[in-house]
């Protein structure tokens, strides 16, 4: 009788070990919240200015209020905003994102970012990505009349609000951003070679890069299309000046596997005129 106890009992240790190894592995396998199996889910949202002037207000001019509410989703839902630079760092040395992250970015540098974005992040403690038109910049210092409506941050106001902790400043050309002398953005021209092409890219970015580096005092790790506009090799031309991240503009979300879905970030253009609650319900779902 004892003999036979003793051979149950093995064997119900056993089977319990085999459980619970099974348990351990499933449990280090465990797909973390905020990822799925297409890896992680990140959505970036794309603003440009704000504007409380309703008949100033378009899809790329939207009430400052909904930028407030979309802040209050954000903080109220869990969803903590991350820089670029922390995307960079975690796939490329491990460093770990918060639960849930969102990216919020701010093309050509408007004063409104500064008159009414950088106030609303103060308060609830939000971090913003902001990429300057380099020469709108420098221009900027030498206006004599100035408006949120129409006006460009100065080198000065970016660096104060890159100062604060909550504002990374990234590069979006320094003389592209426009869509004149047979050029859209940062594509190439019809018939342009590769080799022309490729020198004035480059020799584009990298005086955004130095005058970012000269005024705000740090080198940008990411490139945002101006338009979303691109060539077939732009970019091979931009990952050869050493930026890690690049930024469209296309609608869709981004599930980020690895270092090569850095190069293709996808953003939700933020209209006007439409909830917190309706926008991101909308987005989060894709």
């Amino acid at each position: 009788m004892f003999a036979i106890i003793n051979k149950k009992t093995i064997l119900t240790l056993c089977i319990g070990i085999f459980i619970s190894a099974i348990c351990a592995s499933m449990a280090f396998y465990a797909v973390p919240a905020n990822t799925n199996v297409s890896g992680l889910k990140l959505p970036i949202i794309m603003y440009h200015g704000l504007c409380e002037s309703e008949s100033r207000q378009n899809e790329y001019m939207i009430e400052p209020d909904y930028f407030e509410q979309d802040l209050k989703f954000l903080s109220e839902n869990g969803y903590n905003t991350i820089f670029l630079s922390e995307l960079v760092s975690h796939y490329k040395n491990g460093t770990p994102l918060p639960e849930n992250p969102v990216i919020i970015t701010f093309d050509d540098g408007y004063l409104n970012n500064y008159t009414y974005a950088y106030p609303l992040l103060k308060k609830y403690n939000a971090k913003a990505v902001i990429s300057p038109i380099g020469l709108s910049a420098d221009d900027a210092e030498n206006e004599e009349y100035r408006s949120p409506l129409w006006s460009q941050c100065t080198w000065e106001q970016l660096k104060e609000m890159h100062d604060s902790g909550l504002v990374e400043i990234q590069n979006h050309t320094y003389n592209l951003h426009k869509l004149s002398g047979g050029a859209r953005g940062a594509a190439a021209k019809n018939g342009e070679d590769y080799e022309e092409y490729k020198k004035r890219l480059t020799n584009d970015l990298i005086e955004e890069n130095n005058r970012i580096k000269e005024k705000i005092g740090t080198k940008p790790c990411a490139f945002v299309y101006p338009f979303g506009a691109k060539s077939k090799d732009t970019e091979k031309i931009v990952r050869s000046l050493g930026f890690e991240a690049i930024l469209d503009c296309e609608n869709k979300m981004n599930y980020i596997s690895g270092n090569a879905d850095l190069f293709a970030l996808h953003r939700f253009l933020r209209p006007n005129n439409v909830s917190a609650e309706e926008f991101f319900g909308e987005i989060m779902n894709k």
